[in-house]
């Protein structure tokens, strides 16, 4: 009988060390299980690496099919870091980050440039150099003429143009309704400097005949349009896309023909 009972004893223990270690590994398993769950959830969800403003140049000119060498992406970035250190007292523009420049400053400006025909080029009221010193950057062959009447504005626009060796880029600290070129120009520009009937008629002692206004804007205003429309022009629309720029964007093109 003593043994019996030390026999069951035995199995039950066994028994019981087998259920016990079954039971353990079921725990070890479950817990690198949920380890490895942990893990892949961490790195699905880390962000990728940021992109560099270089590597965000060349891709948003890219995709405007706009060509571009290194002197070009060269002088884009040092154009963007003088305007952010010249921004820093002399307030040339609200938009202070060099991440935000990228898109509403250089992009906004380069996405004309394929409308752009012509070997000179007028930017009228241009601030900082925008967009005719992205334009000249961009094409070296264009001559272009900024007009700004705010002195620093000018002096910022002068050095950059000296920083960034742009022979093809000049400044002229004046109004437009007292600039009398000696020769007209194929092309005059506005970022948003006024209205369109404003632009237009304060700037066409400086266009030639064969010459187009390109006036840059955001949402068409109907109200706006309907005024110029009384001038009896012959224009254009044009909806312009912008990387990495969440906004409407338009270019007018106009001519100086009557209808």
């Amino acid at each position: 009988m003593s043994n019996v009972l030390s026999n069951l004893s035995s199995a039950t223990q066994a028994s019981s060390t087998e259920v016990g270690s079954k039971t353990a590994n079921k725990l070890d398993a479950s817990n690198n299980t949920a380890r490895k769950a942990r893990e892949s959830k961490t790195l699905n969800t880390e962000s990728p690496p940021e992109q560099t403003i270089e590597t965000r140049l060349k891709a948003g000119l890219d995709a405007m099919n706009i060509s571009f060498g290194d002197t070009a992406i060269g002088n884009l970035l040092t154009y963007m870091e003088l305007l952010h250190e010249w921004n820093k007292t002399h307030n040339l523009t609200s938009i202070d980050s060099i991440d935000e420049m990228l898109s509403k400053h250089i992009f906004d400006s380069a996405s004309i440039k394929p409308y752009v025909k012509g070997a000179t080029l007028l930017d009228v009221g241009s601030g900082a150099g925008l967009p005719g010193m992205v334009l000249a950057t961009l094409s070296p062959a264009l001559q272009v003429t900024s007009i700004e009447t705010r002195g620093k504005k000018a002096q910022f626009q002068m050095y950059a143009a000296n920083k960034l060796n742009l022979p093809n880029f000049i400044v002229e600290n004046s109004r437009i309704e007292d600039y009398k070129p000696k020769e007209k120009f194929a092309m005059v520009t506005s970022r948003a400097f006024s209205s369109l009937s404003d632009f237009v008629e304060g700037s066409k002692q400086t266009i030639s005949d064969s010459g187009r206004w390109l006036a840059m804007k955001g949402q068409l205003d109907p109200e706006e349009m309907k005024e110029f429309k009384k001038l009896n022009y012959k224009y254009d629309t044009y909806a312009l896309a912008v990387p990495e720029l969440d906004a409407q964007r338009h270019l007018v093109l106009i001519r100086p023909q009557k209808k």
